[in-house]
């Protein structure tokens, strides 16, 4: 796990210069390439001596920053397949309906070891991180060609939790 620190009320992030300094920036991307800490006690220490008299929790925080984020599993599939969905029309460019994998799985099933995916507009969607998700892909493929046949297509779009 990785560090930040995010200063208030400007809500900005500390970043090295490169020479050695602290200045702060407004991209979260920006403070993730170039102001990642290893530890929330150097980030703590490096808040500290930016500016004496700072105040965790009131001056600055320590955001932790994970470098495999979250993903949510999008499928795109052609409307005249798209099930019946709360809101579906607006999820629904070019002829295709850009919904989310759900896990529908009961306690029941879970005690049986059985894992049961739905798709839907967002409600209950799965987060997965790299991984995670490599592990379940084949499962995830299976129940999409039952439910779709070959007329699918995922992306995982990254999550910020």
């Amino acid at each position: 796990m990785s560090y930040l620190i995010k200063l208030y009320p400007d809500n900005c992030y500390l970043i090295s210069d490169g020479e050695g300094d602290m200045i702060t920036t407004n991209s979260r991307q920006e403070a993730i390439q170039d102001g990642l800490f290893d530890d929330f006690e150097s980030a703590d220490d490096t808040a500290q001596c930016f500016s004496s008299g700072m105040t965790r929790g009131v001056d600055y925080i320590i955001e932790a920053v994970s470098l495999d984020p979250y993903h949510v599993v999008q499928i795109t599939i052609p409307v005249e397949k798209a099930p019946r969905l709360k809101d579906i029309h607006k999820f629904i460019k070019n002829d295709k309906a850009q919904v989310f994998l759900t896990n529908k799985t009961t306690a029941n099933d879970a005690m049986d070891g059985f894992t049961r995916y739905g798709v839907s507009t967002g409600t209950n969607a799965v987060l997965y991180k790299s991984d995670q998700y490599d592990v379940r892909k084949e499962a995830i493929s299976q129940f999409l060609n039952e439910r779709f046949g070959t007329q699918w297509e995922i992306k995982l779009l990254p999550v910020q939790v």
